[in-house]
């Protein structure tokens, strides 16, 4: 696999990665401008920067790059074995090529998730709005023909019962949930489902009327808990901004996605 499909293979699958690439290299250098490598969240390499022992360098930089969180970076490597002559400014490398090579680590973090059960008219919406946000986006639907629709166009689906999907999946602690389906029950399923499991960390939201919403809040109480932390529950589903199309719902949606994942109160 050539690294530009990598590149592509773990964006989709919402990786952690880094980019290593050479951008000058000066005297005698294993790498040259251009050389290019990746490095994934398991440490796993694809591509070169010119190997040996400043490869081995570039590998652990990443490594403590996607570690701890910081931000791009630019590095200069002297590449000496005398460490006599070493520049106290510069990191110096181990080997006899007696060069300077500049490389410049680019970190792709994982994206926030957002399962969306539902791919009906505001699903789909929301899908589109989100598309030009930073999420990675699941829908999960029932239905046959909207699931290979979704498909068709690239979007990230999965064709299942939503209650048994809440019940087997495994989401990251900071997700976020989205029950916008055909109906209150299988709302309520998939609400219930996961305040079962444990699994609301930051933000489930669900479309319900508030005399619905007020039932569905009673039904939790008292088939798991009558002191259940709902604090992360958006029931009515989005902020009051106004208007009834599926557009404008997902919209507003999003817009108390934001909220949420910025820490604005609104």
């Amino acid at each position: 696999m050539d690294i530009y499909s990598k590149i592509i293979e773990l964006k989709k699958e919402n990786r952690n990665f880094v980019t290593v690439t050479v951008v000058k290299s000066t005297g005698s250098t294993p790498g040259k401008a251009g050389f290019k490598m990746v490095v994934d969240h398991e440490g796993k390499t694809y591509g070169t920067v010119g190997g040996g022992a400043i490869e081995m360098e570039a590998i652990q930089e990443s490594k403590r790059l996607m570690a701890s969180g910081n931000e791009n970076l630019l590095k200069e490597y002297l590449l000496i074995n005398d460490e006599t002559i070493a520049d106290p400014n510069v990191t110096t490398v181990p080997m006899s090529c007696n060069g300077k090579i500049w490389l410049y680590y680019e970190f792709e973090r994982n994206l926030p998730v957002i399962y969306i059960f539902g791919g009906g008219h505001v699903g789909q919406a929301l899908i589109e709005i989100l598309g030009k946000l930073k999420y990675h986006v699941i829908l999960i639907d029932n239905r046959q023909e909207l699931f290979e629709k979704n498909k068709a166009k690239g979007i990230n689906c999965i064709y299942s019962e939503y209650k048994e999907f809440a019940e087997q999946f495994i989401p990251a602690n900071d997700s976020y949930f989205v029950a916008v389906t055909y109906g209150h029950q299988f709302d309520y399923d998939i609400l219930k489902t996961l305040y079962a499991r444990n699994l609301v960390k930051k933000y489930i939201g669900v479309i319900a009327s508030r005399a619905k919403a007020a039932a569905m809040i009673n039904n939790l109480k008292s088939e798991i808990d009558s002191g259940i932390d709902l604090s992360k529950l958006h029931m009515p589903i989005g902020l009051k901004i106004g208007g009834d199309t599926a557009y404008e719902i997902a919209l507003s949606i999003a817009a108390e996605i934001q909220s949420v994942r910025y820490e604005k109160k609104i």
